[in-house]
């Protein structure tokens, strides 16, 4: 646990090291001139804040700890497209609670009521640097945006559903409820598609 503190402290203390290097429309000589006040200021040599950049935009948060040997018992508790719509879920509202995120999780069929347990997933948010402390300091040092988008087009899209209206699309005119499924490109925000269904499975 010790250990565990001493690194997320540490990955903290390197997020604000490198946060002004975040900030949108900086040019490339005020990129630099930002590393030679932050080398100059911590000490530290412009390649390790380079690494840290890297490292951050590669993996996020979870990027700046330091890569020591870590447990894997609690890896599989969480089935990994599972983990991926609870940080989305997280990114859309920051605020949601933990239980919130699994009981949307539950409500959508996404999981089986009591397959993920609070502190497990508390555990994994924190683990991908998507706890609430964490994305309350992506707010106060205004990345939280910026934290969360690809930069070009096609690295990543994203979908979800909603519920849509009642159609009479049933047998002899029975109305049953659609469902909106949409992707759009992260970076682009262009809707790649976006039609109504009527069921939830994946087809």
């Amino acid at each position: 646990m010790r250990d565990y503190k001493k690194s997320e402290e540490l990955a903290v203390q390197r997020f604000q090291l490198i946060s002004p290097l975040l900030a949108e429309g900086l040019d490339a000589g005020k990129r630099k001139e930002l590393k030679e006040q932050i080398a100059k200021v911590s000490g530290l040599s412009e390649r390790t804040i380079r690494r840290y950049l890297a490292q951050f935009r590669e993996d996020g948060f979870g990027g700046l700890k330091p890569q020591g040997r870590q447990s894997s018992r609690k890896s599989e508790a969480i089935p990994p497209h599972l983990l991926e719509q609870a940080i989305l879920l997280r990114k859309e509202v920051p605020s949601r609670s933990v239980a919130q995120i699994i009981q949307i999780l539950e409500w959508e069929g996404l999981a089986e009521p009591g397959q993920i347990k609070r502190s497990t997933l508390q555990e994994k948010l924190t683990e991908k640097g998507y706890s609430s402390r964490h994305m309350r300091l992506y707010s106060q040092t205004g990345v939280a945006a910026r934290r969360f988008q690809k930069r070009h087009r096609n690295q990543l899209w994203q979908s979800d559903i909603k519920y849509g209206p009642y159609l009479p699309i049933g047998p002899n005119g029975v109305k049953k409820q659609v469902y909106l499924v949409a992707f759009i490109d992260d970076a682009t925000r262009f809707v790649v598609h976006a039609a109504f269904y009527p069921t939830l499975d994946s087809r």
